[in-house]
């Protein structure tokens, strides 16, 4: 059981590690396209806050799949 909970913390952290290095290459490029554009940094902020979000949501599946 403790070798499959493993696996499943693995494949979760992962997947979290993709979409943060995914965010983080869009967010340098958006970043280059708007030096001072206060809109774009506005949705900007509102991506960060979405994927965030997301990232906590894992994190709490991890926790009750593991018992934490």
């Amino acid at each position: 059981m403790a070798e499959s909970g493993d696996s499943l913390v693995l494949e979760q952290l992962r997947l979290i590690r993709a979409d943060l290095g995914e965010l983080r290459s869009e967010l340098a490029a958006f970043k280059d396209e708007t030096h001072s554009d206060f809109v774009a940094q506005k949705t900007m902020l509102f991506g960060l806050a979405s994927v965030i979000g997301q990232i906590g949501e894992r994190v709490g599946h991890l926790e009750r799949k593991i018992g934490a």
